[in-house]
């Protein structure tokens, strides 16, 4: 085995049946990359807690690490941009550009080693962000992210109910990504991503729930998508085909104008044919129904 390729055991040598490890390169490598446990409970004694949906924070040992200095914004800001990328063997290049994309010849490469060291000392730990091969990786087994927990949870496990799923979602989400902290490229697109991704979560759920007849269940989904994104149409139309169907024609018609309203008001535009079709429906079940009951109510005058 040559010496470039070995990594030094993490206990002490000794005879075979002591039970002493030693590990290629590659296996470091591998257990590097392990995924968190997939039951990742932020209540165990995770050495590091980290925070970035809505509000960021991060956590050693439980207390907070102090982020108000100046002097710890670049380090912080390489964690940052770790995480979005996944926290798994980033390469330097791609957290160069990102960092420092105005930086030439190897100087990005030398603020990247300068923010990995100070990184390690503000944690407290060199190997809580490890570096082989120019590629950073961040230590799952330390650390407890909201963000890869939420990731975790958007596979939802067999047997859970749709709505106990959805709120374990609308838990964990606190946020968008870093929605205090950065506008830059990288974080603006990881957080777009996460937002639709979660949004169709919640959609796919409900719409479940709908061809199954479950209207009940799937209104209170289509609301609390709406708790995420106010203006995606297709969840107001849902809810509103919900209340229809439940037969609760006040509250479709109040879910529509909730929508219009909305819409106008922050994005200028008016509900689409598919709205205002669920719309036009909910009104002719009312005037059907009403149709219907009135002359029993003349009856018993």
């Amino acid at each position: 085995m040559s010496s470039k390729n070995f990594v030094e055991p993490t206990q002490p040598s000794g005879p075979k049946h002591s039970g002493a490890l030693s590990f290629t390169r590659d296996e470091m490598l591998a257990l590097a990359r392990m995924p968190p446990p997939l039951a990742a409970n932020p209540q165990c004694p995770w050495r590091f807690k980290v925070c970035v949906l809505g509000r960021f924070q991060v956590l050693k040992d439980d207390a907070p690490i102090c982020t108000s200095r100046r002097i710890q914004r670049k380090p912080l800001e390489l964690l940052q941009a770790l995480i979005a990328f996944g926290g798994s063997g980033v390469g330097a290049h791609v957290l160069t550009e990102a960092l420092w994309p105005d930086s030439e010849g190897d100087a990005g490469y030398h603020a990247l080693e300068s923010a990995l060291y100070r990184l390690r000392q503000l944690l407290g730990s060199h190997n809580a962000v490890t570096m082989l091969g120019s590629k950073l990786t961040l230590d799952h087994r330390q650390f407890w992210v909201d963000l890869w927990e939420l990731q975790r949870e958007l596979r939802p496990a067999p047997g859970v109910g749709a709505e106990e799923w959805v709120a374990r979602l609308r838990a964990l989400y606190e946020g968008q990504f870093l929605e205090h902290e950065s506008e830059k490229p990288w974080a603006l697109k990881t957080r777009q991503a996460l937002h639709a991704k979660l949004v169709r979560s919640i959609r796919d759920a409900a719409h479940t729930c709908e061809t199954r007849g479950l209207w009940d269940e799937a209104a209170r989904l289509y609301q609390a998508g709406l708790e995420v994104d106010s203006l995606a149409e297709d969840l107001h139309r849902g809810l509103i085909v919900c209340h229809r169907e439940l037969g609760n024609h006040a509250e479709a018609l109040r879910a529509y104008r909730i929508c219009r309203e909305l819409l106008a008001k922050l994005l200028g535009v008016q509900p689409n044919a598919k709205t205002l079709a669920a719309y036009q429906t909910v009104r002719q079940s009312a005037a059907t129904y009403t149709a219907r009951v009135a002359p029993l109510y003349a009856a018993a005058d």
